[in-house]
């Protein structure tokens, strides 16, 4: 399951299994991991750069990774400017290494969409690569926007009340369902109703999220207008608990990537983030649980591109990434790198995971 720390590598199939192979240092040809660092919303654009600063300081010469940095949208400017790949270079000994990232994008190239950003419009600012289906958007925009009961309430009545045509217009309709609904639709069984509506409500509220079809449709915007896309894939709780996991990421990555043609899958990262392992007071995935998710994933882009795509494609890990336990991570023969939330925001924390495998 485990493997030495190797900063540079090729990864082989043998027996059925993933291995890391240590390639010589600096070595073009070599997989490269990839740390990213998502600042979610935090920082304005000052105190981005300055945070930037301070890591590339704590980061100088390193050169044998790639780092990625994403601002909220307000700082992507900003940072764009200041990691000029010769300024950081002449500065700090790196540059082309360093990659600006979005943290989403839209569908759409222009239009009424009060607070949407395109790809294009991410591409001209200078982003290289932009994060598409991220835990917080996939899982957690009903918890944060909520859907009105209005809602809850037009999608309950409406789904019964269609449901009672329908069956009243069979020609030999179950009377004792098409009773039941018509039970319900009464007047005087409002408080039924309204029970329905406040789980449906409640339901909207914990599971909605983006669908894997707008997903797919942001990935092939982001690949249209050149930008590198980290795809983010991860299963909640309740999927771990049902031993689901693998359904939900296998359909995750179908939709998400159908479209993906073989020679565009270089321009694809896959960052798994498990749901439950993310947040304040969550653990980190297990390792041997890391191992297995991404050997699943890497098998099933080979099923679905071939072996030597599924090899070189990188897939990180996010979820509770910290400086005591990136090594151990990146130690599984899957595991390309990281997607990094909190820790990202902390110079001296990032740094140390960014020289994961380096001494002190």
């Amino acid at each position: 399951m485990t493997t030495p720390i190797y900063r540079n590598y090729y990864r082989q199939r043998t027996a059925n299994q993933w291995r890391k192979i240590p390639a010589e240092h600096g070595d073009p040809s070599a997989i490269r991991p990839f740390l990213a660092g998502n600042w979610k919303m935090n920082l304005i654009p000052r105190a981005g750069v300055a945070l930037a600063a301070r890591i590339f300081d704590l980061c100088r010469d390193v050169r044998d990774v790639d780092m990625g940095f994403a601002p909220p949208f307000t700082g992507l400017s900003t940072l764009a400017d200041y990691i000029e790949p010769d300024f950081l270079q002449r500065e700090y000994g790196i540059g082309r290494n360093v990659f600006l990232l979005a943290q989403d994008t839209f569908f759409e190239s222009k239009g009424a969409f009060t607070g949407e950003i395109s790809a294009d419009m991410l591409a001209a600012i200078g982003v290289d690569r932009v994060i598409i289906g991220h835990s917080d958007r996939r899982a957690n925009l009903g918890k944060y926007f909520g859907f009105s009961s209005s809602v809850a309430r037009r999608l309950s009545k409406n789904f019964l009340t269609q449901s009672h045509r329908r069956l009243s217009q069979r020609e030999d309709p179950d009377i004792k369902i098409l009773s039941a609904i018509g039970h319900l639709l009464e007047e005087s069984n409002n408080d039924v109703l309204e029970g329905l509506e406040k789980f449906l409500e409640h339901e909207l509220n914990e599971r909605a999220g983006e669908s894997d079809e707008a997903i797919q449709r942001k990935v092939h915007a982001a690949l249209a207008n050149g930008l590198q896309v980290i795809f983010c894939c991860g299963e909640n709780r309740e999927a771990r608990r049902e031993h689901e996991t693998f359904k939900l990421l296998e359909r995750q990555i179908r939709i998400g990537l159908e479209g993906v043609a073989r020679p565009t899958m270089h321009e694809i990262i896959i960052a798994y983030e498990p749901i439950w392992a993310i947040g304040e007071g969550a653990k980190p995935a297990p390792p041997e649980q890391i191992a297995e998710v991404h050997d699943f994933i890497r098998n099933l882009l080979m099923d679905l591109y071939g072996e030597q795509v599924a090899a070189r494609v990188r897939i990180l890990y996010g979820g509770n990434v910290k400086p005591d336990n990136i090594n151990e991570i990146m130690q599984i023969a899957g595991v390309d790198g990281a997607l990094v939330g909190g820790a990202s925001l902390n110079a001296s924390d990032f740094s140390k995971i960014i020289r994961f495998g380096l001494p002190d």
